[in-house]
């Protein structure tokens, strides 16, 4: 078992390389002794699972509606620090990673062994602090590194086979800026694209070989900088259309109301390798009431109903906290939106809620305003927005779902549980309680299911009677 952190990388003679990469200036990643990631058939590359963001293993064949009912636990593995885990794990064939509290970890995603785990340099006072929480971030993993963000607000690039730090670029150091990272990188072509939350958020895109910053796009730019405002934070990660060149982002409430907040509460496409701004769709100008979109973008077609003459509909979709938008990907014009709860700052997809999938967008929506609370998951057609089925949860939601092989995979919150639920349906197949709340995007990956526990909000560290842990599951545990 190998512990790298970036301490005694710097004390065993990678001090040069290492000043290097912080500096931005590129060096081959050092190979040890551990391989690179042996792919498998169904692998799942980054939080989205692929680069529209459909969080749909299409690949994945041996999970179906039939197997689930069999799912037992096969290992677990706990946190180093004790933290909580709000990261989608990326599976790689024999290997899985994921980040919680001040570490990036590598598991064999058979057994659990971990492999290593890198210091993000993450303690003390940021370790401490509920607004800075930690690694949030979800891996993409591209030709032998991953890529993530941090508490810190840095990125890292490191090789997968060793932990070892290739580069890092700190997006915002500035501490008044509170600036934090749970946005998950994506990768595509050369570029890294990643979104901050903070007093004034930005969409960076770096160099996926340097960590060099190429282009940024501050987001509430009428807010002059010197008054270090502005907000319109993103949580989620972005999705690629590979056919325009284009990068969809979605953003939060702005922080500063005296004047514009264009780009705030907004669906925003920009041309992945010049940054320009090819279209936005705000959903709540002058937005007070904290309706941010709190689920990412994704790129489908839709084709339409048989009576609908066989068309397609190019679309880019997002949901958030009163409703779900669809919009053409090329144009930014509506298509249709649909709407499951009552708008409220806790009400919606949250957090990253939705996946497309057999010409359905899939929700997982919270509705805590009503009286008694309401938790629903629906499929809608992706091409009307109709709603094609609808079941009532017994608890609210603060996870990703995720589709695969016929199954629609969701958490619950109070009480902590995930579930399966057939997705041409809605019927419930499985259930598992867990020791607390879902947090962590859930993975379906080689014929298992990657699931983590780990309380939001407020949690600063307070020991808890339980660990928080990812937790793998196949048919009959084997």
């Amino acid at each position: 078992m190998t512990h790298v952190s970036r301490r005694s990388f710097l004390e065993t003679g990678g001090r040069a390389a290492a000043i290097g990469a912080l500096a931005g200036v590129w060096r081959p990643s050092v190979v040890g002794a551990a391989a690179v990631p042996a792919a498998g058939a169904a692998d799942w590359t980054r939080f989205g699972y692929d680069l529209h963001n459909t969080r749909f293993n299409r690949n994945e064949k041996t999970l179906g509606p039939r197997e689930v009912a069999r799912l037992k636990p096969k290992w677990t593995f706990d946190t180093i620090d004790g933290w909580p885990i709000q990261s989608t794990p990326t599976v790689i064939g024999d290997t899985l990673f994921f980040g919680a509290g001040g570490h990036y970890y590598s598991l064999d995603s058979a057994s659990g062994r971990m492999n290593w785990s890198f210091d993000t340099g993450i303690g003390g006072e940021w370790l401490a602090n509920w607004l800075l929480p930690g690694t949030r971030s979800s891996a993409h993993y591209h030709e032998g590194r991953i890529y993530f963000g941090t508490g810190l607000c840095n990125v890292h690039c490191l090789d997968a086979a060793n932990g070892r730090e290739i580069w890092k670029t700190a997006i915002e150091s500035r501490k008044e800026m509170m600036a934090s990272m749970m946005f998950s990188p994506v990768v595509y072509n050369g570029n890294v694209v990643v979104g901050y939350s903070g007093s004034m958020a930005e969409i960076v895109c770096m160099h996926a070989e340097t960590g060099a910053v190429r282009w940024r796009f501050r987001v509430v730019k009428d807010v002059p900088e010197k008054y270090q405002t502005g907000g319109a934070s993103m949580w989620t990660s972005a999705a690629i259309d590979e056919q325009q060149n284009a990068v969809f982002n979605v953003t939060g409430n702005a922080k500063a109301f005296s004047g514009p907040t264009l780009y705030a509460n907004s669906l925003i496409a920009h041309d992945i390798d010049t940054g320009e701004l090819l279209w936005a769709y705000q959903a709540h100008p002058q937005d007070i009431h904290d309706l941010d979109f709190c689920a990412h973008p994704m790129v489908f077609d839709a084709v339409s109903p048989q009576r609908s003459r066989g068309d397609v509909r190019r679309c880019v979709g997002a949901g958030n906290k009163a409703n779900f938008v669809c919009l053409n990907r090329h144009t930014g014009e509506m298509f249709w939106k649909a709407s499951l709860n009552a708008p409220s700052a806790n009400s919606g997809p949250l957090i990253c809620a939705t996946a497309v999938a057999y010409n359905r967008v899939y929700i997982q929506t919270a509705n805590p305003t009503s009286r008694p609370t309401l938790g629903l998951s629906a499929a809608l057609n992706a091409y009307t927005g109709d709603v094609e089925w609808l079941t009532a949860n017994e608890g609210l939601q603060a996870s990703p779902i995720a589709v695969a092989n016929g199954v629609m995979y969701q958490g619950l919150v109070n009480p902590a549980k995930i579930q399966a639920l057939d997705a041409e349906t809605g019927q419930q197949l499985w259930e598992y309680d867990m020791r607390s709340a879902v947090r962590g995007g859930m993975t379906i990956a080689n014929g298992a299911l990657y699931a983590s526990n780990g309380e939001g909000g407020g949690w600063q560290g307070q020991k808890t009677p339980y660990p928080h842990s990812i937790h793998c599951f196949t048919v009959d545990g084997k």
